[in-house]
């Protein structure tokens, strides 16, 4: 019992020295390599209404006269065509 526990730690001895001398081969270190941050993908875009900023991925988006308006949610939506005048809704 006592030669197979010293075999497993004389194995394990030699994997460990044979690891670390194919990092040094190699140039790795033990860190790895430096992560950044990953980009910020979305923005935000301004409520016309009540001047909130909101991702744009999850404002509600409005059409009219080939603009598009973003808005932060369909209480600003509603007020918006309501001050722009009953004539010029389109979706």
């Amino acid at each position: 019992m006592h030669r197979l526990i010293l075999f497993f730690l004389i194995l394990f001895a030699i994997y460990y020295l044979f690891k670390r001398w194919v990092r040094g081969f190699f140039g790795q270190t033990r860190q790895g390599p430096e992560r950044k941050p990953p980009p910020i993908i979305d923005e935000l875009v301004k409520d016309p209404v009540c001047g909130t900023y909101v991702p744009k991925r999850e404002a509600i988006v409005y059409g009219k006269k080939g603009k598009l308006y973003y808005f932060c949610s369909k209480e600003c939506l509603e007020k918006f065509k309501k001050e722009s005048g009953p004539k010029d809704n389109e979706a």
